[in-house]
């Protein structure tokens, strides 16, 4: 097996078990291919920005909520959105999710299947179950390495536009925070006093 590294090494890096498609195609995507793809994820990345602000995870308690009427609308909002995604997921099922390292100039997974190195092909990357539409990126397949948890594939994207690029580094800068203030409010194992 050929073995690469293109390990994505710029700023943060969001990293999630996600749903990951990757659809080899004949050649490289075509400049109006790309366009076309750039709008279709700033729209995804839009509707996973705005689903995803909360007050609440500012973690700054110093505006309460206006009034609980519109708490008690969010939640509700919140369980329709799940039981429609559950319900989407019935007859659009997502792919199996993937350990999955993603920045804004490529993705790198962990695979039971190998891939050619230089092949094009477009990758899905589910974000939110929320919003169970998937990024679609053009890419090419810059490594592939054997590991013990199966087989690590780097593919490198194609041009993003400038408004993606943006929404996307927003998304993954907030996914960094969250998971920073998600170890924060772990307890701290006490430590183990030996007995006297």
């Amino acid at each position: 097996m050929t073995q690469h590294k293109a390990e994505p090494e710029q700023g943060l890096i969001y990293e999630d078990l996600l749903p990951l498609r990757w659809r080899i195609t004949e050649k490289e995507a075509t400049p109006l291919d790309v366009a076309k793809l750039n709008g279709n994820n700033e729209e995804v990345l839009r509707f996973i920005d705005i689903l995803g602000e909360h007050p609440s995870d500012t973690g700054n308690n110093e505006y309460p909520p206006l009034n609980q009427d519109l708490t008690k609308i969010e939640v509700k909002f919140e369980l329709l959105l799940s039981l429609v995604s559950q319900l989407l997921s019935v007859y659009f099922p997502l792919p199996p999710p993937v350990q999955v390292k993603l920045d804004t100039t490529g993705v790198e997974w962990i695979s039971s299947d190998t891939l050619n190195p230089g092949s094009y092909g477009l990758v899905e990357v589910y974000l939110s179950l929320h919003c169970p539409r998937p990024l679609i990126f053009p890419g090419k397949i810059t490594g592939v390495e054997a590991t013990m948890e199966g087989v690590r594939i780097n593919a490198q994207f194609g041009e993003l536009s400038a408004t993606l690029r943006e929404r996307l580094e927003k998304i993954i800068f907030r996914h960094h925070r969250r998971s920073v203030a998600q170890i924060r409010r772990r307890p701290a194992l006490e430590p183990k006093v030996p007995p006297a």
